[in-house]
């Protein structure tokens, strides 16, 4: 009995589903009207593409880092350690115990010491030589320079 009752109403849902569908002559009226109300084509760049993820373009497979060292190198080594000094920006110079340190905001360096200082993406790393009261000298790759204390 269940089951009869559950057969006639899936035939009743069956036969209403159909009444409802359209014929396509109907549907395509419909889309006629539809694209003349919406002006037919869609403007140019209102669809735009996505990256894809899995198989990125070529010039996103490249580092920028990697980039810098490809790219043609500009500068002498003696300009770049110029460049690298000029970062580091000491605010004073002391001695303590006969030893003398160059001090910066949190910690002081003594002669020996290495920095590490960022440009152009990349890290270098420094050696202090030398300080003086009013001067401190770095070392990069076997080249030498000399910076006042401001």
């Amino acid at each position: 009995m269940v089951g009869l009752v559950l057969t006639g109403a899936a035939l009743a849902s069956a036969q209403g589903a159909a009444a409802e569908v359209s014929t396509p002559a109907a549907r395509a009226a419909t889309l006629a009207s539809a694209s003349r109300l919406d002006g037919g084509t869609p403007p140019a760049g209102a669809v735009a593409v996505a990256k894809d993820p899995f198989y990125p373009a070529q010039e996103d497979l490249i580092d920028p880092v990697e980039q810098a060292k490809i790219g043609p190198d500009t500068l002498s080594p003696q300009e770049r350690l110029e460049q690298i000094a000029a970062q580091i920006n000491p605010t004073g110079s002391v001695t303590l115990g006969g030893e003398p340190y160059l001090l910066f905001t949190e910690k002081r360096q003594k002669i020996g010491d290495k920095v590490t200082v960022a440009l152009d993406g990349v890290e270098y790393e420094v050696e202090i030589v030398s300080i003086d009261k009013s001067r401190f000298r770095l070392r990069y790759n076997n080249l030498e320079t000399t910076r006042s204390i401001k």
